[in-house]
Formats: structure tokens, sequence, C-alpha cells
């Protein structure tokens, strides 16, 4: 990385930590200039205080649906401060920065030469993150041109590395449990995940994830799941399965949101929870069978359908280093299995009773 970046949204004349700076002063000037659109919440991510602060009245709601079920009280400090300004609303701008109207152009991501400071640009925003100084401030051109996916999922890759300067590993896995012990489902896109989470959460498991999970490694060499947000997007056919979630459904704007987004927590908000000890790993598969049924995985197998999803995770290059030993360690001491979904929903919920039977 080096202190001039390029790129379709690099800014050359700005290091990324004159970047940083830049932004958390224009998040000072719209906190000051618009105190009616002050908005302050507390949540916990991975056992941690955060505390998000917003100016914004459109830009606080989109934001805070997503972690709505990790909301706590303040705490005497918080382990992250997230600071968000909103251009539309408040008028505060940056010098020279201005907002690109393709959504569809992906983000791109910046460092400072000691990593102290990432930097992140999408079409509508730019957030820097200060790993040393905690603290995650970002600008938002209008948050009403916010994607399907930044809705669903904000801060994706800040809080993907911020998440693992703490040791907590995002993986691209689901999460439910009954009483605190979770089964972790593990594959690829269109494998089955929100199928089974999703089924599971119906019928009165607790929910955590059906794409993103947070793993900590625990002292007594057993692992935690955490939530990270409480979001689903599903395709059109997958939505079909769950008329209940019809109603609360998002469908996307963009030629490649081709999925519909749905906020768990404007649905059965109950059955959603922060973390679970996780006792085992399903992989859950499509076959052509009246019921679904599980059967023993190896590690290798569990292996090759967590790790090429979830090892880009992170935002740039050379964050990933220990990421796979991490990843093999906990499938080593993890029992797995294959979880064959078949033709039958309603007894999906069954088989995952049966594993945490066996492991709990």
């Amino acid at each position: 990385m080096t202190e001039a970046p390029q790129g379709r949204f690099a800014r050359p004349e700005l290091a990324p930590a004159d970047e940083y700076v830049q932004l958390d002063r224009a998040f000072g000037k719209a906190w000051e200039s618009h105190p009616e659109q002050r908005h302050e919440r507390w949540f916990t991510f991975a056992d941690r205080p955060i505390r998000i602060r917003v100016v914004g009245h459109g830009l606080a709601r989109d934001i805070f649906r997503a972690f709505s079920h990790l909301q706590r009280d303040p705490a005497p400090e918080p382990a992250l401060t997230i600071a968000l300004f909103d251009e539309g609303e408040t008028g505060v701008g940056l010098p020279g920065l201005e907002p690109s109207d393709d959504l569809n152009e992906h983000g791109e991501t910046y460092a400072s030469d000691d990593g102290f400071v990432v930097l992140t640009a999408r079409p509508q925003t730019r957030t820097a993150l200060h790993r040393v100084d905690r603290d995650l401030v970002g600008w938002v051109a209008d948050h009403g041109k916010l994607t399907q996916y930044e809705l669903g999922r904000p801060l994706h890759s800040e809080l993907m590395l911020w998440h693992k300067d703490r040791d907590v590993q995002a993986i691209h896995a689901g999460l439910v449990a009954r009483d605190g012990q979770g089964v972790l489902f593990g594959g690829p896109g269109g494998s089955g995940k929100s199928t089974t989470a999703l089924t599971c959460l119906k019928a009165g498991f607790e929910y955590m994830a059906d794409d993103y999970v947070g793993l900590q490694a625990l002292p007594d060499g057993g692992y935690d799941g955490h939530s990270l947000f409480c979001s689903t997007h599903l395709e059109p056919g997958h939505l079909e399965k769950f008329p209940y979630l019809r109603p609360h459904a998002i469908p996307g704007r963009l030629p490649r949101e081709d999925k519909s987004l749905v906020l768990l927590s404007d649905v059965l908000p109950d059955g959603l929870s922060r973390k679970a000890r996780i006792r085992a790993v399903a992989l859950p598969v499509v076959v052509d069978a009246p019921t679904p049924r599980i059967r023993p995985a190896t590690t290798i197998e569990a292996l090759l359908r967590l790790a090429p999803s979830s090892l880009i995770l992170l935002p740039y290059a050379g964050v990933a280093a220990g990421e796979f030993e991490k990843l093999s360690t906990f499938l080593e001491s993890t029992p797995t299995y294959w979880l064959e979904l078949g033709r039958s929903m309603d007894e999906i919920p069954l088989r995952i009773g049966e594993i945490l039977e066996k492991h709990t």
C-alpha cells in the first residue's frame, strides 16, 4: 500500500490518514451544526460495546435497522465509535469529493503505510477505520441511493476487519441455536444455508445468521459464533418458500441485485440472538429425496465448503494471513455433518435438533 492511492475512487492528493482527519472534522461539523438530526445508539458486536452516532434521520433509520437485534444500554467506554453523516440531509460535504451515480461500481480499499487507517470508497460512501484509535467515520452522499447490500449489511468490509483485529474471524456461514447451543451451516451460495436457517427460525430456534458469522475461539477450546447482521437476501424462488417473509421483502433496484432483502428484526424479533456456543457444523446440500437426513462429513469436506468464500471477506490483501489455519483448527475440533435437505422443509429443524442432541 502506498500513501498516494490509485484507482477509480482514489484521491491521490490525500493519504488515507489525511482523509481520516478530513472525515472526522466533517462529521464534527455536521454533528455540531445539526443537533436536531443527531442520533446515538449503543450495540453489542462480539461481546463488545459499540457506539453509533449518525447525523441524518433517514441515514440513522437505514443504518440502525440491520443491527437492531444487537442493541444495548450505553456503556462507560465504547470498543468502537462509528460516526456517520449524510450530506444530502445536512449539507455538509467533503472538499473536492463528488459521489458517483453509477451504483453498480464496486468499491475500492486503500490503507496507510502502517496499516493503521483503512479507507473504503464506494459510489455514495467513503469511510475511514482507524484501527488504533477505535474510530470508524464515514460520509454518505445520499442515504436514498444506498444499495440493497449496503442497507442489509452496513459497513460490511470495515466491520469484518474490526472483528479480525479482535480475533473474531468473519466466515461465510449460517448459525442457529437452541438454548444457546448452536449448529453452524457452511457452504457456497445456493447450497441451502438460508433455507436451513430460516426454516429453523420459523420452528422456534434462535437465529444468528444465514450468511455471515463471527467465529471466536475460546480459552477452553470451544468456539462462539456471533451475529453480525439481522438481514437475509433471498432469490425469488427461495422467497416463495417463506410466505411469511414476502410482506417484508425489499426488492433490489440494480441489475446485480437479483435478490430481495428482508430485515428479520421486522418479522420475528424475538427469534434473533447475539451469539451461541458452536457444537457442530452442518453442510447443507440440495438432494432429490423425500426427507432430509444427516451423515458424517470429514474435516477436508467441511474446509472445502467453508474456506473459499470465507477467505475473501477481508477488504485488502495481506490481512487474511493465518485465517485458513484458524478455520482448519476450528473444523478439526468440531463434529461435522452433511445435511441432505430433501423435499420436506418441515423436517429440517428435526435433523438440526438431532445433531444438537448428539453434542450437548
